[in-house]
């Protein structure tokens, strides 16, 4: 009796275990950094790069959590390497707005093409089209 009672509390706790990991993977991390969750260190800035950024070289952007120690813009180079900047330089602002119209340009023409995609695709083709009632079948 005993060591059933064991099993299934041992049971229980692994299903919980595995229910709260499920749930975790689920998570954005995003959002619980802007809800007051942990961060890592990683996500913030202590310095700025004392280069001026070249934004052909840059491919997006993200700002650093509030409770990080400084505010930050850091920047994800094609190649992949991170650059912290002070958001409040004017090249930096110059080229979080041209990604960001970049980004917006490219999710219009996703769009768009998904929709003459499905047009396309919702009409059938002319060889089934009936002529008008008026007209003869040559």
């Amino acid at each position: 009796m005993k060591t059933s009672i064991a099993a299934l509390s041992v049971l229980i706790l692994a299903a919980q275990a595995a229910k709260d990991l499920a749930m975790m993977k689920n998570v954005n991390q995003h959002s619980m950094l802007s809800h007051g969750g942990f961060h890592r260190p990683a996500d913030c800035c202590f310095s700025y790069t004392p280069r001026k950024i070249r934004c052909v070289i840059m491919k997006a952007y993200t700002l650093t959590a509030s409770e990080c120690s400084q505010p930050a813009v850091i920047f994800l180079t094609k190649k992949g390497q991170r650059v912290c900047t002070n958001p409040d330089d004017e090249q930096v602002q110059k080229c979080m707005s041209e990604l960001k119209l970049t980004s917006t340009t490219k999710d219009l023409k996703s769009i768009l093409l998904k929709k003459e995609h499905l047009k396309l695709a919702s009409s059938p083709p002319s060889f089934w089209r009936r002529p008008p009632l008026g007209e003869a079948l040559a």
